[in-house]
């Protein structure tokens, strides 16, 4: 139990640093992580509804209204009303979103090869094939 205690302390640590270089980047182009998480759920997702992400991001429909704002008034997304109900708002990521997402994820790589830097290639060779072992079933 004790050596699985060790993994998951060191799992958070991981992410917990990836999160730390994401966050400087957030607070260089005002915007929290949220909103961040926002813009990469909509990235991979095409079209999204307000509800969508009120769900994913478990909050209310009007929290997510608001943090919808500021990326509405920053110009990366865009809100349309569906045709079927004018109730549905339909949210989208503009050409300047894909433009800020590039180049955060160029700046996490960086910070993740560093990360993985410090590892020889028996130990990086060790961790493919853990996480592989992880993430296949």
């Amino acid at each position: 139990m004790k050596n699985k205690q060790n993994i998951d302390d060191m799992l958070i640590a991981f992410r917990q640093n990836m999160t730390n270089s994401l966050f400087k980047e957030a607070k260089g182009s005002g915007l929290s992580l949220s909103h961040f998480e926002i813009l990469i759920y909509i990235m991979h997702r095409g079209e999204v509804t307000m509800k969508d992400i009120a769900e994913w991001l478990h909050i209310t429909p009007p929290s997510a209204s608001s943090l919808v704002e500021v990326l509405v008034k920053k110009k990366l997304v865009t809100r349309t009303q569906s045709d079927k109900d004018r109730r549905t708002v339909h949210i989208t990521l503009n050409k300047e979103a894909h433009k800020l997402i590039g180049s955060i994820h160029k700046k996490k790589m960086t910070v993740f090869k560093k990360m993985l830097s410090k590892l020889n290639k028996e130990d990086e060779a060790d961790l493919i094939r853990i996480l592989n072992k992880c993430i296949t079933n």
